[in-house]
């Protein structure tokens, strides 16, 4: 999903939690995901080529990082590793064909009524994500270039599957509305995990605003 995107939907879901401080921190671990060291080889933070093994379990050592570095006060890096984890998470939406295979079975449905966490599309046998075909997908990018070298890539690659933008279709903002749901529910683990673990109510308000 564009960087744009990114940053509307985490402060759309959490602006009402954190500081703008802490926001802004969140942000920008989000948005450096998608800088190129972190586009090379590191197909899982964004959930392509079907890397959803690896991604999920990625999104869990984030988590992990969020957890203890709150305990330890280091509000820093738990809020970095979040907004990692919440950068995977809306990738996955966009990235893969969750979405679509979520309106075939709910073809009435629009775009705020999208279940973000159906188990029957999570498990589907048809879940997939876009192949990233490296360079080829970096000049799909390009404004000049795109309109020429999109239509020539295969229909599995991320040139092709994406819903990172409007110009994408009217899946866009299905994918955009259940990222959303899901940056509020990272939030919602993050705080159930912190009171299962009885963290000091003081760490956890210097997570949402240091």
């Amino acid at each position: 999903m564009n960087a744009k995107y990114h940053i509307e939907i985490t402060r759309k879901a959490l602006s009402n939690h954190f500081s703008e401080k802490a926001l802004r921190t969140i942000l920008r671990a989000n948005i450096n995901q998608d800088s190129i060291k972190n586009q090379i080889n590191h197909d899982h933070f964004h959930f392509d080529s079907n890397t959803f093994e690896e991604g999920f379990d990625y999104i869990q050592q984030q988590n992990w990082i969020v957890i203890n570095a709150i305990d330890l006060s280091d509000f820093r890096t738990a809020q970095k590793a979040f907004g990692r984890v919440l950068h995977t998470w809306q990738d996955f939406y966009s990235h893969s064909n969750y979405v679509r295979l979520w309106c075939e079975q709910n073809q009435q449905a629009g775009p705020s009524e999208i279940i973000h966490n159906d188990e029957t599309i999570m498990n589907h046998p048809d879940l997939r994500s876009g192949i990233n075909y490296g360079l080829f997908e970096y000049l799909a990018l390009l404004p000049g270039l795109s309109s020429i070298i999109t239509p020539l890539m295969p229909n599995d690659s991320h040139a092709k599957m994406n819903l990172d933008t409007p110009r994408s279709g009217p899946l866009f903002e299905f994918a955009f509305t259940a990222a959303r749901k899901r940056t509020k529910d990272c939030l919602t683990l993050v705080l159930k995990e912190l009171a299962m673990k009885n963290v000091n109510g003081e760490k956890i308000l210097g997570f949402l605003s240091q």
